[in-house]
């Protein structure tokens, strides 16, 4: 834990001292083109008062799985694998460790009742498959608009979202729900952190409050 603080305080110190022009100057599919989803780092998955600390190993393999690996202290290795992401179609979920862990947090804390697991998996799916869509081999295919830019990739929207430090992709849900990516403290080539978020509405999302949240600093 103590490591991950560390981690934490020397990434938001180097941002602070580094000064970087507005992402609002970049392309917006070069940003996106810079936010890591595959890779090795720390994480901390947040459900609701219940916090885990993790190293990460994550990638997109030839039949184009995105596996990610947590190794959790006293815990060991927990995995989750989405299934081949050419397709558009989610094959049936692998009894997975990690995925298992996010859902008995989820019947836990009674999300279960505000969105099922199984859809809630499908989404995040969706907004992987969009994240990395230019490593499996599709182009996005994305529209600016005055209150962000439009992408649309099989039939699924995602609005983008750029600030002067962070941009996001934002998957509109049900009822007022939406589940994010969002990428901060951009180097040369790519962001730092990625985090990816779960809001139940608005104004939860204003608030930053949100119920399940998956940080990961590469």
């Amino acid at each position: 834990m103590v490591k991950f603080l560390v981690i934490i305080f020397f990434v938001s110190s180097c941002s602070l001292l580094k000064s970087s022009p507005s992402l609002k100057l970049i392309e917006t599919d070069k940003l996106l083109d810079s936010i890591k989803l595959t890779g090795e780092g720390k994480g901390r998955l947040t459900l609701g008062q219940s916090q885990h600390v993790f190293s990460v190993d994550s990638l997109l393999n030839e039949n184009n799985d995105w596996i990610f690996a947590v190794t959790i202290p006293l815990h060991g290795e927990e995995v989750m694998i989405l299934s081949d992401l050419k397709s558009r179609q989610m094959a049936p979920l692998e009894a997975s460790s990690f995925e298992a862990r996010i859902a008995n947090e989820f019947h836990r804390l009674k999300l279960h009742k505000l969105i099922k697991t199984e859809k809630f998996m499908r989404e995040l799916r969706y907004l992987i498959r969009f994240g990395l869509s230019k490593q499996w081999g599709q182009k996005r295919q994305c529209n600016p608009q005055q209150n962000g830019t439009i992408c649309v990739l099989d039939g699924e929207e995602f609005l983008i979202l750029v600030s002067d430090t962070e941009i996001t992709i934002k998957k509109i849900l049900a009822n007022g729900q939406s589940l994010q990516i969002v990428a901060k403290n951009l180097t040369d080539s790519f962001f730092l952190k990625t985090d990816i978020l779960f809001f139940l509405n608005e104004t939860d999302e204003k608030k930053k409050s949100s119920p399940f949240s998956l940080e990961i600093f590469w």
